[in-house]
């Protein structure tokens, strides 16, 4: 299996869109959202594919601002899960936040996603604090985790 890891483009937004209702049912991203996140000034998207095959496995958008970088949603098919993907994801956002001057990175995940926040304190991430209620799922709220690492040399 040859993975490619490139930028999101325009034409990418049907397949990122669905994509990311796989791996966030409960709070999915249309098309039009995704465009709207990616215009934001400082927005970037990567999308690792497998060579010849359609859809994308994994997905992250994410946002540089001055010193700070955001991780606005990172995704992995639940099929392609468990293979490094996502740290392959976040390891090019590091490097591309750092070459843009970010100084730190932060991000918000759900409370009840125990293996993205596995993932995100062993890429050296911290629990700064939480959002009550944050994220709403069929009629009951679910605490968003806030997250930092300094992102160094």
């Amino acid at each position: 299996m040859t993975w490619r890891l490139r930028p999101v483009d325009a034409v990418d937004l049907g397949r990122l869109a669905r994509l990311h209702a796989q791996c966030f049912p409960d709070d999915r991203w249309d098309a039009q959202a995704l465009a709207e996140l990616l215009a934001m000034r400082g927005a970037s998207g990567r999308l690792l594919e497998e060579i010849g095959q359609a859809p994308p496995l994994g997905l992250i958008l994410d946002l540089v601002a001055a010193e700070h970088a955001e991780i606005l949603t990172l995704g992995v098919a639940p099929s392609a899960r468990r293979q490094g993907i996502a740290r392959m994801l976040l390891d090019d956002f590091f490097g591309r936040a750092r070459s843009a001057g970010a100084h730190t990175v932060g991000l918000e995940a759900a409370a009840d996603n125990l293996a993205a926040r596995r993932l995100y304190e062993a890429c050296g991430f911290a629990e700064t604090g939480r959002r009550t209620g944050y994220y709403r799922r069929a009629g009951a709220t679910v605490d968003a985790v806030v997250f930092r690492r300094a992102l160094l040399g």
